[in-house]
């Protein structure tokens, strides 16, 4: 059971129980939730843990044992219990400690004499965090979060400032002299492997320490940019279905205003489509089933047409492939541009013509009827734009329209078929 309590250090006021404190807490909050217990100020505690630290590396390895078994202020248990019984846990870390067990050997055979005595606190300590990060909670979680990104090394706004600059510097410059001068003292009695090896690994560190604010801002920015663009797909994706589908349905419905019953009809049918459509999130861009073929939902687009508006389809298909993802965007904009004919052409027949070639499927959609200038289309009308261009555009295809007034409309939509269903 979480609770709210929070803690405030009073001077000379003890407090019950022991928590970690999450107000005035720098990394997990054990210090100041020390403080708080025996009435005394934090920065004491701290001074104090520090100079422990001195002495072997103690107290950095007291502080995390204390973040894994106090009880944060607002949580209802502490770490360590909160990861009872996590097998992949525990997994994790007996590897971790495995592999800290061959570091401090290694380090114990080639390592400079003062860094030798700490190793195995700060390599610990490493493994401390990698459980703290597992069992700790979303707002702690956070919190950890926000203190990476204000590090001078791993923080984008490191790359400014002179000192900021320093401290990445200073570490990088010590990790690669120490990685050279271990490179020029190849040998000993493990012969040249390991020394070769923990000395390049040392030059390496040094080199990613140095470099680090430009890579993460690479990382960042690539990341910032595939959200921005499936975000873009995503939204093409809704207003072409919208247009598709609903703006289709209240042309049916305005035409056919004086029959209730079809306009009924219409409106159950766009009900049903719209449910599926909102609840079923990954059928998104998707026009048919996957065991359908090209030429069958061409015809499909026939009948449809049809039905709904009363007028001819001549449909004339030659070849026929299964469908993926790139063959049913053509579909769906070969309806569209049919849809757009039986609406506002004014015949009573048009044509479509379906072609499966080796490396690329074409749909040709033509009517004589009253035709139309492209270029004084408004803006608003997405129908081209939106439905049949953008759709077609962005699998890597191509969609031309010609028309004239008077002189009727000519659409031809292309796919490559080259890396179809990659």
């Amino acid at each position: 059971m979480t609770t709210t309590h929070q803690q405030h250090p009073r001077l000379g006021v003890p407090q019950h129980p022991l928590r970690r404190n999450v107000a005035d807490a720098v990394l997990g909050g054990v210090c100041a939730g020390i403080a708080c217990r025996l009435g005394i100020r934090t920065t004491h505690v701290r001074l104090a843990t520090a100079l422990l630290s001195l002495v072997f590396g103690v107290g950095l390895v007291a502080y995390m044992i204390g973040w894994l078994a106090i009880c944060r202020d607002g949580e209802g248990e502490p770490i360590a219990r909160r990861l009872e019984g996590q097998r992949r846990t525990a997994v994790i870390v007996y590897w971790l400690l495995a592999a800290v067990l061959v570091v401090l050997l290694v380090i114990s055979r080639v390592g400079p004499t003062i860094v030798r005595p700490y190793a195995w606190s700060v390599l610990l300590s490493l493994v401390f965090l990698v459980v703290i990060w597992r069992g700790s909670s979303a707002q702690e979680r956070l919190h950890l979060e926000q203190i990476a990104q204000a590090l001078p090394v791993l923080g984008v706004a490191s790359v400014r400032g002179w000192r900021a600059i320093a401290w990445r510097l200073v570490p990088a410059a010590i990790l690669i002299v120490v990685g050279l001068q271990i490179l020029q003292q190849v040998g000993g009695v493990w012969g040249a492997a390991v020394p070769a090896l923990v000395g390049g690994a040392a030059l390496i560190i040094g080199v990613l320490v140095l470099l680090a604010p430009w890579w993460l801002q690479t990382v960042r920015d690539l990341s910032t940019e595939r959200r921005v663009r499936v975000r873009a797909e995503e939204r093409a994706a809704l207003v072409a279905h919208v247009h598709d589908s609903v703006l289709q349905t209240l042309t049916l419905i305005e035409r056919s205003a004086e029959d209730p019953a079809t306009v009924r009809r219409l409106a159950r049918a766009q009900e049903r489509e719209l449910r599926t459509w909102l609840f079923a999130p990954d059928l998104i861009g998707s026009t048919a089933r996957t065991d359908e073929t090209f030429a069958s939902q061409l015809r499909a687009i026939q009948h449809d047409v049809e039905r709904d508006y009363g007028v001819r389809v001549e449909l004339v298909v030659v070849g026929d492939a299964p469908l993926d993802e790139r063959i049913s965007g053509l579909l769906a904009a070969a309806r569209e541009a049919a849809l757009n004919a039986a609406k506002w052409s004014g015949v009573e027949h048009f044509s479509v013509y379906g072609e499966v070639e080796a490396d690329a499927i074409s749909v040709y959609v033509r009517d004589s009827g009253v035709g139309f200038d492209p270029a004084a289309v408004p803006d608003d009308r997405q129908g081209l734009a939106a439905s049949i261009h953008a759709r077609v555009e962005q699998l890597g295809g191509s969609a031309v329209v010609r028309s004239t007034v008077g002189d009727g409309t000519d659409v031809a939509l292309t796919m490559s078929r080259v890396g179809a269903g990659s």
